[in-house]
């Protein structure tokens, strides 16, 4: 029963771990921009800074490579004629392995690197 309860624990669904790496990795990325934004305006507010000709420094997060080892298993739940398949996965770490006894040998390695792609700037076209 406890062995059940910590699997529970330790499970998530894929798409919501990929989800709020996503959404972390995004929020990092914001976070360097405001100290940016507010480092060029602290310049430009201070004439002596102003006049220096100095610019604050942008910063971007040029990838993330990210690995994790883990154990994947599928739910399937039926919804009157419709059955919805869902993968759950479970990080590989020495509580989950030693309260599961479970062996790393079968474990799965989610890879995914995340990198920054220049906007696309589609203009409608004037009509003349």
């Amino acid at each position: 029963m406890a062995k059940r309860h910590i699997e529970e624990v330790l499970a998530t669904p894929i798409e919501k771990l990929l989800f709020n790496l996503g959404k972390g990795i995004s929020a990092v990325q914001m976070e360097l921009d405001r100290n940016s934004l507010a480092t060029q305006i602290m310049i430009e507010n201070t004439p002596e800074l102003k006049g220096k000709g100095l610019e604050a420094t942008w910063y971007q997060i040029p990838e993330v490579d990210f690995e994790l080892k883990i154990s994947m298993h599928i739910v399937e739940k039926k919804k009157g004629n419709i059955r919805e398949k869902s993968i759950f996965i479970s990080p590989m770490n020495a509580s989950y392995k030693n309260s599961l006894n479970y062996e790393v040998a079968g474990s799965s390695v989610l890879r995914l690197r995340i990198v920054p792609v220049p906007p696309s700037f589609n203009y409608p076209e004037e009509e003349g």
